[in-house]
């Protein structure tokens, strides 16, 4: 450079000073350090922010000064390292402290300067207070935490789309819902979505497509499969991004675990069923027992009273009979009275046989039917005395579970009812058949005997109900109400066929696994079961 080129004098100390005012004037803090970064000036600006002045800074290194228990070691080894190279330094940031314990945060921007042989002669520091921006910073990062752990315990998670940047981003709840690893990959809305249990994505991709032809809000709720394979119901919230094709999937999506939600309405909803089937059962035992009162009361007040009213009627002749002397009519009343009595008798017994049912436990286990049926068999034999029988019986009557005393009453009661309507024939003919069904047995007893007319058969199943009052048949109306009971209580069910004076036909279904049944009277007007004609 020529030294007509060279600025003179008056104008380098000009450009200092103006150098100088600027630097005075500016809100950043300079620092100037030798090679060993012990301090050899600062501005005004630095003293108000640190509270420093330079006479008390000079010769002292910046680290003995603003460096406090909360500066990190680790940014101070790696400023270190930076400055040994020597390397500039650019938007550094560090935590310091002012004279009076104060802390704040600096960026940093540091330039070594060397000579002319290239040897390090000082550095120059310029920084920034960004203590505002650190707190806003810290004060949002603690908002999202709190947010984060609102949601977390909310189990709400949320589906972000940058539209500057095209990323997306899923917070750490949607992680923990699908059972995941948390990453920075970039995943959206739809990568969710492909998550859905494979019976619910076809509704699922139908209520997305209705909402993002009309721009609707989103709300749907759905099942996704976890890493695990395990399945959990989330409910997911959003309103369809405009663009210019139309709607597109919402650039923010909530997503709520519902799980916990939906199992708690499925066990109210499993209550709710328990106590109405307990509230079916408790009205149908009232209203059995309230049947059973009825039956009782007419029974106290109608059949009872027969046999009574002959032990009276025979009792006032027997009287009468003593009084005139006449021994042999005396004996023919005591012999009404004493069958009269024995009536009543069985009478009560059938009651209470009939009303103890209902209070019985049963005793589940595997019942032999063809041992059952031949042992019952055999002793109506005996009993029949000279009567002529003709039994067929079907071959390998199966064994059912049951209650083997209850259905050798069931047994006792129908063959003894096919032997008793069949007694004025000549040859007594039984049948005793069966056939598997899906859901158990069928077995039947067809006789020959007098029938019944079917239109009279919903009278049949009562107690104390009687289509026949031929003094050749008798019986207190009670064997068939008793077997119809202990069929149902079996889960079963009982009804028949009959053509007057050819015979009748029963049919006993009970099922595999017996479900004892609350006792019940028979529904009436329907075709099947049909009740039968009474014991």
């Amino acid at each position: 450079m020529s030294p007509t080129s060279m600025p003179g004098a008056d104008d380098v100390i000009r450009r200092l000073q103006m150098l100088e005012m600027i630097v005075e004037k500016t809100s950043n803090m300079v620092v100037v350090t030798d090679e060993e970064r012990r301090i050899t000036w600062v501005n005004t600006a630095y003293t108000r922010v640190t509270g420093w002045a330079l006479e008390e800074c000079r010769g002292r290194r910046p680290s003995e000064l603003l460096h406090g228990p909360l500066t990190s070691a680790r940014a101070l080894s790696k400023l270190a390292s930076l400055l040994r190279e020597p390397q500039a330094v650019r938007d550094f940031e560090l935590l310091n402290y002012k004279r009076t314990g104060e802390p704040y945060w600096v960026s940093l921007s540091i330039e070594p300067i060397v000579d002319a042989a290239g040897t390090l002669t000082s550095y120059v520091s310029i920084q920034t207070d960004i203590t505002e921006r650190k707190q806003r910073e810290l004060q949002t990062a603690d908002l999202q935490h709190r947010l984060e752990l609102a949601q977390r315990l909310a189990r709400l998670g949320r589906i972000e789309h940058d539209t500057e940047t095209g990323h997306s981003r899923w917070t750490s709840e949607i992680f923990r819902i699908l059972g995941r690893e948390r990453d920075e990959v970039s995943r959206g809305a739809q990568a969710f979505m492909d998550h859905a249990h494979p019976m619910d994505r076809e509704a699922l991709q139908a209520s997305l497509a209705a909402a993002l032809r009309t721009g609707d809000e989103i709300d749907v709720e759905f099942r996704v499969l976890s890493a695990s394979g395990a399945h959990r119901w989330v409910r997911c919230r959003g309103v369809p991004h405009p663009g210019e094709a139309g709607f597109g999937l919402p650039l923010t999506l909530s997503v709520q675990d519902v799980t916990l939600y939906k199992t708690l309405i499925e066990q109210r909803h499993r209550r709710n069923e328990d106590l109405n089937q307990q509230v079916q059962v408790r009205t149908r035992q009232l209203e059995e027992a309230y049947g059973s009162l009825e039956e009782f009361s007419y029974a106290l007040s109608h059949d009872l009273r027969t046999p009574l009213r002959h032990i009276a009627g025979f009792a006032e002749l027997l009287k009468e009979e003593v009084a005139a002397g006449e021994v042999q009519g005396s004996l023919l009343y005591c012999d009404k009275i004493v069958r009269a009595a024995v009536q009543m008798r069985n009478l009560i017994d059938g009651m209470l046989s009939f009303a103890r049912l209902g209070r019985k436990g049963m005793k589940v286990e595997p019942v032999d039917m063809a041992a059952l049926v031949d042992d019952i068999v055999a002793a109506l034999a005996i009993d029949g005395g000279l009567k002529k029988y003709r039994w067929r019986i079907q071959p390998g009557l199966p064994t059912v579970q049951g209650d083997p005393v209850l259905l050798r009453e069931v047994w006792t009661n129908l063959l003894d009812n096919a032997v008793k309507y069949s007694s004025h024939r000549e040859v007594i003919e039984i049948e005793v058949g069966w056939r598997d069904l899906p859901e158990g047995t069928e077995f039947h007893v067809r006789d020959n005997g007098l029938g019944f007319d079917p239109e009279q058969a919903s009278r049949l199943f009562g107690m104390f109900q009687r289509l026949h009052r031929d003094p050749r048949f008798e019986g207190a109306g009670i064997g068939l109400a008793l077997v119809r009971r202990i069929v149902e209580y079996h889960g079963g069910r009982i009804w028949a066929d009959s053509v007057p004076d050819q015979g009748a036909t029963f049919h006993v279904f009970l099922p595999s696994q017996p479900a004892p049944a609350e006792l019940e009277d028979a529904p009436q007007g329907e075709a099947e079961p049909m009740p039968a004609r009474g014991g």
